[in-house]
């Protein structure tokens, strides 16, 4: 159709034809046809600066820098300080603002988030300043900013910026700030379920609503019994993204390792049969995650530190849900490794949560594997920033993860908490392996505590310990 506008306007159309030209080029280089994007929007910049149309051509000129990704980021930076300072100078308003949030965009992808945030928070000042709160790009640097900060875990500042009360906001900004926000209510604990589903009533509007509040979705549902509500919620959203975007859209990645994660969380409470069934999943979002690294292009080839922080992620929880179930299973050094480059990926692109997280996985893996220095080591990391930040289940997670037998001051027959859910396992017919696995302990510790489960209860065997138990009430 913008082809067909431009078609249809003469050569001396001037400042029309220069116009349509320039959203042209935006059309086009949003599709991916960079060079015909780069002829088109040369030619609408070379009529703009003729007509001196200064507006326009900061609009294009920022279009173009867009384009410059294949080469050095100083020269898109370049570019854009240029729309900038004629943006400025001329009094466009709507210019400067695009140009400030591109200009915020291109630290973000580089994970440089002081530039960002001052750029982001420049776009969103200019607009309020122009009383244009919620114009495109001013507002979307007040978006984007909160999302930097949810990153670097200035989560009350998250908070504040997210709060649209009395502000009279468009609903579709509204839910874009709303999808933010329940991001850092869901990792502080709080029950988002319905707020998040809330939500979906933007997704097919508004695509970052659907990614961002997807993933509140699934820290929600991570928290129940049933990983297949996971697996539902990412279907739920591939499909309406594949829908309006594309089938392998890059957020593609990290939601298939969100899902991947709650899965693995979930896996050691599985029967052996759901455990097969469940592996399968995970082994088809790897493969998914892996097609969109495949696919993805842009014209500088660069896949920045959150997509390799991501990659990484969903590989290491592939590994994990493999070494859980029992099947084509890692060698424990190799499942250390690849969590330890994810920890190392996660702490490069700074993402102050999800680095915790991963530390608190890898020290469940740690001390499962007999490494109980180090799961210490990096639990506590983990612990500290989890007080920080008010997140709760980390917290939770890292106690379990931590957690030693309750010693009696004297000998005792009474069963301590560990023991007793370790008792209720081997009543469910686990072994040693499965139990250890299940609560981040080795398999010798393991044998240690039902030696002396079996020595309190007076049993010859784990079958006659259950059997004991249950007579006693012992399994609640």
């Amino acid at each position: 159709v913008s082809q067909q506008a431009v078609d249809l306007l003469p050569e001396d159309a001037g400042g029309l034809r220069a116009r349509v030209m320039a959203t042209h080029a935006r059309i086009l280089s949003g599709y991916g046809r960079y060079d015909e994007a780069q002829s088109v929007g040369l030619d609408a910049l070379a009529v703009a600066e003729r007509l001196d149309l200064h507006e326009l051509a900061s609009d294009v000129i920022t279009t173009l820098s867009g384009l410059k990704k294949a080469g050095p980021k100083e020269g898109l930076r370049s570019a854009l300080a240029d729309a900038v300072e004629r943006a400025v100078a001329t009094g466009a308003v709507h210019a400067e603002m695009r140009a400030r949030f591109f200009m915020g965009r291109s630290y973000q992808d580089w994970a440089e988030y002081a530039d960002a945030e001052r750029w982001f928070r420049s776009a969103m000042d200019t607009a309020v300043a122009a009383s244009l709160p919620w114009a495109p790009y001013g507002f979307e640097g007040r978006w984007q900013l909160s999302w930097v900060l949810y990153v670097q875990g200035d989560w009350d500042q998250v908070l504040e910026l997210t709060d649209v009360t009395g502000e009279h906001a468009p609903p579709t900004v509204a839910a874009l700030l709303e999808s933010v926000r329940v991001l850092v209510l869901a990792a502080r604990g709080e029950p988002v379920s319905d707020r998040a589903r809330a939500l979906r009533r933007h997704w097919e509007s508004e695509g970052g609503v659907a990614i961002h509040s997807a993933a509140a979705e699934l820290a929600e549902a991570a928290r129940s019994d049933d990983p297949h509500a996971v697996i539902d919620v990412y279907r739920d959203v591939v499909a309406l993204l594949g829908r309006i975007w594309h089938e392998w859209f890059s957020a593609r990645i990290r939601l298939a390792a969100t899902t991947a994660a709650a899965v693995a969380d979930r896996m050691p409470r599985l029967s052996a049969a759901e455990r097969a069934v469940y592996l399968e999943e995970v082994e088809r979002l790897h493969s998914e995650g892996h097609t969109v690294l495949q696919k993805y292009s842009d014209p500088s080839g660069h896949w920045g530190p959150e997509g390799r922080a991501w990659t990484k992620r969903l590989d290491a929880e592939t590994l994990r849900v493999r070494w859980l179930a029992g099947t084509d299973a890692p060698p424990q050094d190799v499942l250390v490794q690849v969590w330890r480059e994810a920890e190392q990926l996660y702490a490069d692109m700074g993402h102050v949560y999800e680095l915790a997280a991963v530390r608190t996985t890898l020290a469940g893996i740690l001390r499962a594997t007999g490494d109980a220095a180090g799961a210490r080591e990096v639990g506590d990391r983990a612990r500290e920033v989890a007080r920080a930040l008010g997140a709760q289940p980390l917290l939770d997670e890292l106690r379990s993860v931590g957690s030693t037998p309750a010693r009696a001051d004297g000998p005792s027959d009474a069963l301590t908490a560990r023991e007793a859910e370790i008792l209720a396992l081997v009543a469910e017919g686990r072994s040693n392996g499965e139990i250890g696995k299940q609560l981040f302990i080795s398999a010798k510790t393991v044998s240690v505590h039902v030696s002396n489960i079996l020595g309190k209860l007076g049993a010859s065997g784990r079958t006659e310990a259950a059997a004991i138990a249950r007579r006693r009430g012992l399994l609640g």
